[in-house]
């Protein structure tokens, strides 16, 4: 992802606003070991989900890909 996409800095924003709101949360509730844990997580969800966008198609367990006949 180049830095010229439309909206990149935007959705990097929202995000690190989401994990600091979901640790901010965690830590009224739960405490701070379990708020830095939340936070982490959260982050490592938002990097999955980016790395599964990145990961090229696979074609489907029958060998064949979309499209081919």
């Amino acid at each position: 992802m180049s830095p010229d996409v439309p909206g990149l800095w935007a959705r990097v924003l929202v995000r690190a606003l989401v994990v600091v709101a979901a640790g901010v949360m965690a830590l009224g509730f739960l405490g701070p070991g379990e708020a830095v844990l939340v936070a982490g997580l959260t982050m490592l969800t938002y990097l999955l989900l980016w790395l599964r966008e990145r990961a090229p198609a696979r074609a489907p367990r029958g060998g064949k890909a979309e499209g081919d006949d």
